[in-house]
């Protein structure tokens, strides 16, 4: 699905600009003042090849379109592989169906909020054995937010079941829904707007792929 004509101008100026901090909340698409909460500010089926997700294929990954779904492929062992649209939000629910559909059932899968840089974002995480997380990458570093390890649920689809997965990043309040159930929330402030996007990581195994599909981003 193409994206709304409205956004264009904005689009090209964050194309203009460095991520790498926190710019002023009008350059985030979510902050244009004709814009009501509950809209959505991008979506994607991803029929339309050209709504900027990268496309990749080397020793280490395999990330492109594939039959109205997005597919990213880790090969080697504990790697982990993202992709985002190239666009910036503040505050703004984000969702997506995801299926693993090869590797080990302890990879992880999800969403981005408030990309920075490879090295600055939050990701939002499941596996398909049942764990979930909401991490910080900060320079770098990974830390788990609001717990000391990744915590099982039984409202995650488990094997190659499909999971809802939606994220919130609200002012500095950070949430993870799974299938209609909000599984953890927590404060952070490190980031303040960013892209968005999806990831997959593996573990020891390696070579693992998740398929997603009904991408959207909603004002909130």
């Amino acid at each position: 699905m193409k994206r709304k004509t409205l956004f264009l101008s904005v689009v090209f100026l964050l194309s203009a600009l460095s991520l790498s901090a926190c710019l002023p909340a009008w350059v985030s698409m979510d902050q244009l003042p004709w814009l009501k909460e509950g809209q959505v500010l991008f979506k994607d089926d991803f029929s339309d090849l050209t709504t900027g997700w990268g496309n990749v294929n080397n020793i280490y990954e395999l990330k492109g379109y594939s039959e109205n779904a997005y597919v990213i492929s880790v090969k080697n062992a504990d790697s982990r592989s993202w992709s985002v649209p190239g666009l910036r939000f503040k505050d703004v629910q984000v969702s997506v169906d995801a299926k693993r559909i090869s590797g080990e059932q302890d990879t992880n899968f999800g969403l981005i909020c408030r990309y920075q840089d490879p090295n600055n974002y939050y990701s939002y995480l499941i596996s398909s054995d049942g764990y979930y997380a909401l991490i910080r990458i900060s320079e770098g570093e990974e830390v788990l937010l609001g717990m000391e390890q990744f915590v099982y649920s039984d409202v995650i689809a488990q094997g190659d079941g499909l999971n809802k997965i939606s994220i919130s990043c609200i002012g500095d309040q950070l949430s993870l829904t799974v299938n209609g159930k909000t599984l953890h929330s927590v404060r952070d402030d490190s980031f303040c707007a960013g892209d968005v996007g999806l990831i997959v990581e593996t573990r020891e195994a390696g070579a693992a792929s998740v398929l997603f599909s009904n991408f959207s981003v909603t004002k909130q």
